[in-house]
């Protein structure tokens, strides 16, 4: 008895969740209209476009082969890693740090003759640091900088819906 009724709670649930429309952050389904995009220099693997390039493709995106089939181009004409100390410790130690990530964005149709629309993007992060773990604080500015591609990556995905 008890079982039936943990199963019928369980299939009860998994249908509201399923007739609400509930999905994880990030894996939405995106608009047919992003397809046959082509983004510009998504090969060199540590750059905001391959992090662009993937997101759309995990989300299901189809796209362009090259520049030339594509209905968009996308290339990130810019990206730029800045980082600056905010405060020390007494022996001179790194304690908080703010992470700066600025990229120009242009967007623009193949064939078209138009040089295409430029857009500035920037995120800025600040990390704190006990001021001891030196390599913690390497490996954490390195996942800070990868969580700030994937967020950028995000809303440049947000706009091309917008616009589209």
């Amino acid at each position: 008895m008890h079982i039936r009724h943990q199963l019928l709670w369980s299939v009860l649930i998994s249908v509201l969740f399923a007739g609400c429309g509930f999905h994880l952050k990030g894996y939405g389904q995106l608009s047919p209209a992003l397809n046959g995009l082509y983004i510009s220099g998504f090969e060199k693997r540590e750059s905001l476009a391959a992090v662009l390039y993937d997101n759309l493709q995990g989300r299901g995106a189809v796209m362009a082969g090259d520049e030339a089939s594509a209905k968009l181009n996308i290339e990130v004409v810019e990206e730029r890693f800045t980082s600056r100390v905010l405060s020390v410790d007494a022996g001179g130690k790194a304690l908080d740090k703010e992470l700066h990530l600025s990229a120009v964005i242009r967007a623009r149709v193949p064939g078209s003759g138009e040089p295409g629309v430029e857009q500035q993007l920037d995120l800025l992060r600040q990390l704190s640091f006990s001021g001891d773990d030196e390599l913690g604080q390497r490996s954490e500015t390195s996942l800070m900088k990868y969580d700030m591609r994937n967020e950028m990556a995000e809303q440049i995905i947000r706009r091309l819906e917008a616009i589209k």
